[in-house]
């Protein structure tokens, strides 16, 4: 083989990151097997049903959302009975409750503000619904569920293996101003890439080590929610401490296909992108400082994951010192200490702006939007960010204590 190809190739993985290239080519190996050898669950007219609609109760976690509420219930009602739907209203102050009821949905209000966890926990222990259905499925207020989520969700808990379906996310793209769609077309690139460039790989039946079941949309077998501490203190969110305690309790697998989503909202604006990605950085840090760490390959991975990205944040933070540091030296070679002696603007070039824009143009292609190769020439912006959140996140983790209260962030 030819050197150049080599050190493409090699140049690529670096600049892709190694664990993440690795979880795509897993991804890929699952895919290949499964068109090869397609699980049960998606021969679903030669199997017989185990759980059936009346089986699944749906717990709607909502804090001042009747923007949403109304759609987020009317969606669940197309694929499930209207009794079945439970709405734990954590301390609402706008018209959440009224819709709730004027639909006819069993609800909880509850006073004073618990948070999320615990306001589901209050909720299932309110109806029983741990002893009264066999699956729970939890749905923020902001997302509205596939018409086929259950049909094909269902089917996958024959295998008692299961533990909990992981749902595929999508961004709601319209509605928005032009600055606006710049945050939402970014979340549309980072799902597209976190979950088929890794959540895919990681659910494999040969892996199992995805680090979050996302509880913007989710579903849990009863018996497996009977033994997490959902509601566990000192967390500003719930989803990853979840996920850790179905890991470390050996509790079961997690699925995920592409085909199970729901459509959810994303920030906006830059103060609630701020705002929410902070905690979900923390959200993590507080988890591990919880549960510590145990010999498995769940922690071999995510820790290979979460070093790959300390090691990109930090390097995506110094990327403006060292622009700086080209324009003062007439754009020549320039020396980093420690790390090359001989950089060149271009290599920042291609290593940090076309590296990212080709991510845009694999998101852009898989997704059907041409818009996001608009939007992607400005991502670095929001990658940036990132970059700087994540590096301070650790600090607050270890050292803020939450009693898991939250504030939505705006809705259209």
């Amino acid at each position: 083989m030819d050197l150049s190809i080599i050190v493409f190739i090699i140049s690529f993985f670096t600049l892709a990151g190694y664990n993440f290239s690795f979880w795509v080519i897993v991804g890929l190996t699952r895919y290949v097997h499964e068109r090869l050898f397609p699980p049960k669950e998606q021969n679903q007219h030669v199997l017989r049903p185990k759980f059936f609609l009346n089986d699944v109760a749906a717990v709607i976690p909502a804090h001042n959302e009747e923007l949403t509420i109304e759609r987020t219930i009317g969606a669940l009602m197309k694929i499930l009975p209207q009794k079945n739907i439970y709405v734990a209203s954590d301390y609402s102050t706008d018209k959440t409750i009224p819709i709730v009821r004027r639909m006819g949905i069993r609800s909880l209000d509850i006073n004073p503000n618990l948070g999320k966890a615990k306001s589901l926990v209050n909720i299932m222990k309110e109806y029983g619904l741990l002893k009264a259905y066999k699956l729970i499925l939890i749905n923020d207020a902001d997302t509205e569920i596939d018409k086929n989520y259950l049909k094909r969700a269902l089917p996958v808990f024959n295998d008692p293996n299961i533990a909990a379906v992981a749902t595929h996310g999508i961004a709601r793209l319209q509605n928005y101003s032009l600055f606006q769609k710049l945050f939402i077309t970014y979340r549309i690139r980072l799902w597209r890439i976190i979950q088929l460039g890794m959540r895919f790989g990681q659910t494999w039946k040969f892996t199992n080590v995805s680090f979050i079941v996302p509880g913007s949309l989710s579903l849990y077998r009863s018996k497996v929610l009977k033994k997490i501490e959902i509601d566990a203190q000192d967390l500003v969110i719930e989803d990853f401490n979840m996920t850790f305690e179905l890991h470390r309790k050996k509790l079961g697998r997690i699925y995920y296909s592409p085909k199970i989503f729901g459509i959810h909202q994303d920030p906006y604006n830059l103060k609630d992108y701020i705002k929410q990605v902070q905690r979900w950085n923390i959200g993590f840090f507080q988890t591990v400082k919880r549960h510590g760490i145990w010999p498995s390959f769940f922690w071999f991975s995510t820790t290979a994951y979460y070093v790959e990205l300390f090691l990109y944040a930090l390097f995506i933070s110094l990327v403006p010192i060292v622009l700086i540091k080209f324009a003062m030296n007439g754009f020549t070679d320039i020396n980093i200490p420690l790390i090359y002696d001989h950089l060149k603007a271009s290599d920042v070039l291609i290593g940090v702006f076309v590296m990212d824009y080709i991510s845009t143009i694999i998101a852009s292609i898989l997704e059907k939007k041409p818009i996001l190769l608009i939007y992607g020439l400005f991502f670095f912006i929001l990658r940036y960010i990132d970059a700087l959140i994540y590096l301070g996140s650790p600090i607050i983790a270890f050292t803020l204590k939450s009693r898991g209260t939250w504030t939505s962030p705006k809705r259209l």
